[in-house]
């Protein structure tokens, strides 16, 4: 009877363990890159803990700091970047249906933000696209903000209690202690490469690109400049995604002078910054996966998982491999046990006594 007690209470924590996951997985984006951030900026935190006195106001100081220089501009850049490249697909149809030359894909001047007078004309004109572009823009709106909202809160969380949620988890995780630390290991590991090395390093080149741009005078340079920063997040192809066919398309249409200047500084200035900024940046955090496995696992996040597969997919990797390697260290016997397998199992005759030292 009591091992049924057991078997039953088992398996209603296995279910209610898989509803919670359920729950929390629309929302494990935030949630993932709050635990990062917050283990990246401990050292800040604890800075601002002794200026301010109290590891709540260390946390809730490091969080204002990061909405008012972070969120802000990123939210007022992704607007325009998302305009752009609504404006920039339309022009690549175009072209590939033979509207438009390919030389007005990147080098045209992009569409403006609408004003509110462009949208009432286009709600007036064209009222049910409008209404179902409106839905879109609002359904968008709403959980970009929840998103934010979910992201600063756990932030906060994590970056007020320290380590204690790790020790719960710790405490509460159904295997042993040194596979859990380990698995802490390899989750830390992928967030401080993907973010340290990987998006810091695209941050350098995108900035540097954007500098180049703007300076040789290329139309949507500061479209192009955030996305040579998600170009640079794709291992092995990197910022040639973007650089690359500007370098052309400006070439193609005679202007040789501006397609040097790409060109050049694209492949002796902007790919070689990979090999300079990352290095130093790997000694904060980097990733322990082969190149073409990170590619893969990035892309394959993305087909299927969405624009946030490309951290879901270097982190379900990574933390494959280590649940492999445990796995393989705990059948691995120990090296006494190992000697006494090699003597038992040893097929070599003793010597003669005649081949035996004196």
């Amino acid at each position: 009877m009591a091992d049924e007690r057991k078997t039953v209470l088992r398996a209603w924590t296995i279910a209610l363990v898989l509803a919670a996951a359920i729950a929390v997985a629309p929302f494990w984006a935030p949630l993932v890159l709050a635990a990062w951030i917050a283990d990246l900026l401990a050292p800040t935190v604890h800075r601002f803990q002794r200026a301010l006195g109290g590891r709540r106001r260390g946390a809730a100081a490091l969080v204002v700091v990061l909405v008012v220089a972070l969120l802000v501009p990123l939210a007022a850049i992704g607007v325009e970047v998302f305009f752009g490249l609504r404006d920039l697909a339309q022009k690549l149809r175009g072209a590939l249906e033979g509207h438009l030359p390919f030389s007005d894909v990147l080098l045209a001047d992009g569409a403006p933000f609408p004003t509110m007078r462009g949208w009432a004309h286009l709600a007036t004109r064209y009222p049910a696209n409008a209404w179902r572009a409106g839905s879109a823009v609002a359904q968008a709106s709403f959980w970009t903000f929840v998103w934010i909202v979910i992201f600063v809160a756990a932030l906060y969380r994590f970056a007020s209690r320290g380590g204690r949620d790790y020790l719960w988890l710790a405490r509460h995780a159904p295997i042993p202690r040194r596979a859990f630390t380990r698995f802490a290991r390899a989750f830390r590991e992928t967030g401080r490469g993907v973010l340290v090395s990987g998006v810091g390093t695209a941050l350098v080149q995108g900035a540097t690109a954007t500098i180049v741009y703007v300076a040789a005078g290329v139309p949507r340079a500061w479209l192009l400049g955030p996305l040579t920063v998600l170009a640079a997040l794709v291992p092995a192809i990197g910022t040639g995604l973007v650089w690359i066919p500007l370098t052309i398309e400006l070439a193609v249409t005679g202007d040789y002078a501006r397609a040097a200047v790409v060109g050049v500084t694209g492949a002796v200035v902007i790919s070689v910054i990979d090999n300079v900024v990352r290095p130093v940046l790997a000694r904060f955090g980097s990733l322990r996966l082969p190149v073409t496995v990170v590619l893969v696992s990035m892309l394959g996040g993305v087909a299927a998982f969405g624009a946030w597969g490309a951290l879901l997919g270097p982190l379900v990797v990574r933390m494959a491999v280590e649940g492999l390697a445990i796995a393989r260290d705990d059948l691995r016997p120990t090296s006494a046990t190992t000697a006494l397998l090699l003597r038992a199992c040893s097929t070599r005759s003793p010597r003669s006594p005649a081949r035996r030292a004196p």
